[in-house]
């Protein structure tokens, strides 16, 4: 095989081996289920915690599915989340915060302009 594929080839393996740590491009955005009060919003690398009014640096992000699941270091310690994507709306299910578990079932939301 020549090496101009090769490497292409090399290079995908790698990155999708890596993981990832950003937001798929349908779930960039913010989010609301009242959109003159978001919850969350994502752009790249960042997750946006409204009720914090904090920004935090994305550990780990992946969507299987329906879900996205996604965590960061809070203020508070470290959260995993597990958003439900569907029907163009985005859910908080469930979580991890600091070793505690929750299970929300919140509302949908929809994507803010």
């Amino acid at each position: 095989m020549n090496a101009r594929f090769l490497i292409p080839i090399l290079a995908a393996a790698l990155l999708a081996a890596c993981g990832n740590n950003s937001a798929t491009s349908a779930i960039e955005g913010k989010w609301g289920s009242d959109c003159t009060a978001p919850f969350v919003s994502f752009s790249g690398d960042t997750i946006h915690v409204y009720p914090d009014d904090s920004d935090y640096k994305i550990k780990t992000a992946k969507q299987d599915g329906a879900n996205f699941t996604v965590s960061y270091d809070s203020k508070s310690g470290p959260v995993t989340e597990t958003y439900v994507f569907e029907n163009n709306t985005l859910r908080l299910d469930k979580g991890s915060y600091g070793g505690m578990e929750a299970v929300w079932h919140k509302q949908p939301m929809n994507k803010c302009s």
